[in-house]
């Protein structure tokens, strides 16, 4: 079963190729946000970001009490080409996220490698998740 449900343009897909790639009469929406992937083990949180292009001075990561916000600053030069489509760009994006009581704030890391920018959150030893156990059962 499919829980998100097709969203269905106006005009039908040979017309809303034909117009948005031809003419660019109905241009493509953008979103500044990069895919994103947020993994949760026993021991941390890893958040992944897909972006390309961009180095290690690219990237803003700061931590205001339990506020994570990742940032990138628009490196965007000015080129002579006139695209006849664009589907990606290095434009600045900006993220936040609430972070919860478990992760050890003062282990938090970040690398950026093969246009993945992977932050790791270690939660506190306390928040580990226990191994299933057996109780026995006393007479």
């Amino acid at each position: 079963m499919n829980l998100i449900k097709k969203q269905h343009n106006f005009l039908p897909l040979v017309f809303d190729n034909f117009f948005r790639d031809t003419w660019d009469i109905m241009p493509a929406i953008r979103n500044n946000s990069p895919a994103t992937n947020i993994k949760e083990s026993d021991k941390d949180f890893i958040i992944e970001f897909a972006i390309p292009g961009k180095s290690n001075n690219d990237f803003e990561i700061e931590l205001d009490n339990q506020l994570l916000t990742v940032k990138t600053i628009d490196n965007i030069s000015k080129n002579d080409y006139n695209y006849m489509q664009q589907e990606f760009d290095y434009s600045s994006f900006s993220k936040s996220y609430e972070l919860p009581q478990s992760i050890n704030l003062t282990k938090i890391n970040s690398f950026y490698r093969d246009g993945m920018l992977t932050i790791t959150l270690p939660k506190r030893k306390e928040f580990y998740s226990q191994p299933k156990r057996i109780i026995s059962v006393n007479k």
